[in-house]
């Protein structure tokens, strides 16, 4: 599957030239190692509510879903998944996400999955369309579903980001699609408890462009500058995360009221938020000299200005 490249990958080729990264003015955030899966290669966290993570991680032979409790890292997929991922979790222990059965490729379809960190039970589910394939990327604390699908899965196995992607919402078992006006792919990723939608769209290959989904209006929020913008995560009070490429590299954001806030972690050569808390706490991926590493960001109180450190 290696759903991580999927956003992290096509930026990377491009854009990042080892550039030393500041800080634009907004608010100030002190950088932990989240912890790696044992023995992995590779762990990207996804999102964190309530203190806990979820994510995947890359082993060799496939990628897994997992949730983190404190130090403590748990493989939460289907049985029977070669590859799996949980990209969203509610206040309630739900969390959301992906799986292949005999992994994500031309042959095989994807399917969505709820995983419940209290008992350990998952349930599988897809978009009611024959063939589909389906991704599932965020849940808010209802019970409401966003994600992917593609009507043709042997074409785009992940339903996800592509030009035969559609976005969807599924609420409590009723999919409704949700597309940007004229896109080629859309894929809602995140969704609160106000049911405001983030997520990302391309058209003519322009993308991708971040977006916010509200009261029945898609507004286009990209990182000014951007040549891509990601929207990866929102919550309750509204903040939305994500990241962004420019002609100086990769780079994370959190997005406020209508103002932007870049967020850099200092040394790195490029950084991907891939998830906010109800209390701004972030997670996500940044880029040392070789290699990917986690991280968990957590604000101080209130704005500062000026490169982070």
């Amino acid at each position: 599957m290696k759903f991580a490249v999927l956003i992290y990958g096509s930026v990377l080729g491009g854009v990042l030239s080892g550039a030393t990264l500041f800080a634009q003015t907004g608010w100030h955030y002190d950088f932990y190692q989240e912890g790696n899966f044992p023995k992995a290669a590779l762990t990207v966290p996804w999102a964190i509510r309530k203190g806990q993570v979820v994510g995947e991680y890359d082993v060799p032979g496939g990628v897994h879903a997992y949730v983190q409790t404190g130090k403590t890292f748990t493989t939460a997929e289907p049985s029977g998944s070669k590859d799996s991922y949980l990209s969203g979790i509610n206040v309630h222990g739900l969390a959301v996400g992906g799986y292949c059965p005999l992994g994500c490729n031309a042959e095989t379809g994807q399917h969505g999955y709820t995983y419940d960190t209290r008992t350990g039970r998952t349930y599988s589910f897809d978009f009611p369309l024959k063939g589909a394939g389906t991704t599932a990327f965020g849940i808010n604390d209802f019970g409401v579903i966003v994600g992917g699908y593609c009507p043709d899965s042997p074409v785009c196995p992940q339903g996800a980001f592509n030009p035969a992607g559609h976005g969807f919402v599924d609420d409590h078992g009723v999919f409704t699609t949700l597309d940007f006006p004229n896109a080629q792919g859309t894929s809602p990723f995140a969704i609160n408890d106000s049911g405001t939608i983030v997520g990302y769209y391309d058209i003519n290959n322009t993308g991708p462009h971040a977006f916010l989904y509200e009261n029945g209006t898609f507004t286009t929020i990209d990182f000014p500058g951007s040549s891509y913008t990601l929207a990866t995560s929102i919550n309750n009070s509204g903040a939305v995360a994500g990241l962004f490429a420019n002609s100086t590299g990769l780079h994370g954001f959190v997005y406020r009221r209508g103002k932007f806030t870049q967020v850099d972690k200092p040394g790195a050569t490029g950084t991907g938020v891939t998830g906010i808390s109800d209390r701004d706490e972030l997670v996500g991926v940044w880029f040392p000299t070789t290699g990917e590493e986690n991280f968990k960001a957590i604000p101080e109180k209130g704005p500062t200005s000026g490169p982070q450190n």
